[in-house]
């Protein structure tokens, strides 16, 4: 089986043709800005026209196509909108029947955070119950319960980005509210963390002088893994979930995101839901991007 894969960044898009074992057989990147939707779904559907020339298939040879939208959608056609791209509501199938040449029920969409907890459970470290939580320029996340993706009445369950994790001083996040995990845990707020103890770096630059053992990069690090733990040990008392996978740029320094993570999380943290494991995603920078391959592959266990 040959699925086709869109995963749409608010500015990065990665195309693929993807295999039933998680294979990327082919792949394009480019940055492609969001402003014009028409012209931005169009351009997917070119790139993933490139990578199934490079293979020597056309879409209409492959099973199907998945695309993992940046924000909130109703996996059918809808998109409600999405901060990251700069979106309002629109649909979806409108552009991509006629972009892709393809019927509709052979496009399946959904959104990118909830296509990554797709793609673990196919391909990726499993579980049954767990939460998807990624560290970016914002902070998506995605609910499994017992095997299943929880959508909630508006399919806009998930969005872990917007657990309050600050009162005493909170910081006003790009939704409007206040003290959300997204404006104190994501990489921007990790820059601005920066800013405030005067280090002129990104969240990778922070990382870098904390390899280096600056002290006022490493209070920083500190202070986002102690938000981040505050909201999975929120997370864990409501659902008494097995695993948390983590996702995103900055994941890649979860070394120096745990310490403080583990201690708020062991804290605040009910003593059996301690038990979860709390670790970065084995599925790296393609995670969306299988994702989307998942939309179409469905989870193993329902191919065996």
């Amino acid at each position: 089986m040959l699925a086709g894969a869109i995963d749409g960044g608010g500015t990065k898009v990665m195309t693929g043709i993807v295999d039933d074992s998680g294979k990327i057989l082919s792949s394009r990147t480019e940055s492609v800005p969001p402003k014009d939707v028409a012209a931005y779904f169009n351009r997917c559907a070119a790139m993933l026209k490139d990578c199934a020339a490079e293979i020597g298939v056309t879409l209409d040879k492959l099973d199907g196509v998945g695309m993992s939208i940046p924000g909130m959608t109703d996996g059918k056609d809808w998109v409600y909108g999405s901060p990251s791209a700069g979106w309002g509501s629109f649909s979806a199938l409108s552009l991509l029947v006629p972009a892709l040449g393809l019927p509709a029920e052979k496009i399946r969409l959904e959104n990118d955070i909830n296509a990554c907890a797709l793609a673990e459970l196919r391909f990726g470290g499993g579980g049954r119950d767990f939460v998807w939580l990624t560290i970016s320029t914002g902070n998506g996340g995605a609910v499994v319960a017992n095997g299943e993706l929880v959508r909630g009445k508006s399919f806009c369950a998930g969005e872990l980005g917007h657990i309050k994790v600050e009162y005493d001083h909170p910081v006003r996040c790009g939704c409007g509210g206040y003290g959300c995990l997204e404006a104190h845990a994501s990489g921007p707020a990790i820059a601005r963390m920066c800013r405030e103890v005067g280090l002129d770096t990104d969240a990778a630059g922070c990382a870098a002088l904390c390899r280096q053992g600056d002290k006022r990069a490493l209070s920083v690090y500190k202070t986002a893994g102690m938000y981040l733990g505050r909201a999975l040990a929120q997370l864990a008392n409501m659902l008494n979930f097995e695993k948390a996978y983590l996702g995103g740029g900055v994941s890649r320094s979860l070394d120096l995101l745990m310490p403080s993570l583990r201690e708020t999380f062991d804290r605040d943290a009910l003593p059996e839901c301690r038990k979860a494991i709390i670790e970065r995603t084995h599925l790296g920078y393609e995670a969306s991007l299988l994702g989307a391959a998942s939309l179409v592959f469905g989870r193993q266990s329902e191919r065996d």
